[in-house]
């Protein structure tokens, strides 16, 4: 890994499942992960009392009960506005809830605008969460922040013959330099990006939401399956888990540590 590896795109995504925001920078927090990323989620099949539940107690927690592009695509079709004061959501540009109190029953503004507006999701229990210190990861009980790698995005299209978008995977930090699916080979090691130390958590299994380009409802290709086609695994990307708190940027290099 003789090349300069540094750092192309940076996202965070206030709302689990919904639009990202590009960001020069991102403020790291040890034990937490990316600032302000998956800090808010709908919740499905739960009554008010176990969604309160859910929202304060992280081993209460599971992917099941999250409504997400797995298994709502619409999702993708609602985008949001963040800056820890205010929260705007917005249903194909059109402003459907304006936030600046983030206590249980404002929230539920948001769980009903979206049920207003998608007859499929109107007959279901809905509930609109929020916790700034235990974000919404699909990695339940670790703090986590992901990478992809985009020669691994190049090495996947050529093969397989698609049009691979690197935003389907929803990445927070987006690298250049490394040689495809290298990535897949730092699990357990110590990585710094800038100044901030991370451990190299795992990689990270595809699902169905793959499936789906950035901001489309409905799926083009059955990535997983293409995957273990070509490479024999679903792994696309790694988990990393920050030492530490900081601030990366744009430009940053990423370099392996041990």
């Amino acid at each position: 890994m003789a090349n300069t590896i540094e750092i192309k795109k940076l996202y965070y995504a206030p709302v689990k499942s919904f639009n990202f925001i590009e960001q020069d920078q991102c403020t790291i927090v040890n034990n937490i992960g990316m600032q302000h990323d998956r800090v808010f989620a709908l919740l499905r099949n739960k009554t008010k009392e176990q969604a309160i539940q859910f929202q304060n107690k992280q081993y209460l927690r599971n992917n099941q009960s999250y409504l997400s592009v797995k298994n709502t695509p619409i999702l993708n079709q609602y985008q949001v506005q963040f800056d820890n004061i205010t929260l705007r959501i917005y249903h194909k540009g059109q402003l459907i809830a304006h936030i600046t109190d983030f206590d249980f029953e404002s929230l539920q503004q948001v769980s009903t605008a979206i049920k207003e507006r998608e007859e499929s999701l109107q007959h279901q229990e809905l509930y609109f969460v929020y916790n700034q210190t235990i974000p919404f990861y699909d990695m339940i009980n670790d703090h986590v922040i992901s990478l992809i790698n985009l020669a691994s995005v190049r090495d996947f299209a050529a093969r397989s013959g698609l049009i691979i978008d690197h935003e389907r995977f929803r990445a927070n930090i987006v690298i250049d330099g490394m040689p495809a699916f290298a990535e897949l080979e730092l699990a357990k090691q110590i990585i710094s990006i800038g100044n901030v130390r991370f451990q190299v958590f795992s990689n990270i299994p595809r699902c169905k939401a793959t499936n789906y380009p950035y901001k489309q409802i409905v799926a083009d290709h059955n990535i997983p399956q293409q995957l273990h086609e070509i490479y024999d695994h679903i792994d696309f990307g790694i988990y990393l888990k920050p030492l530490e708190n900081g601030v990366i940027r744009i430009g940053n290099q990423l370099q392996v540590i041990n």
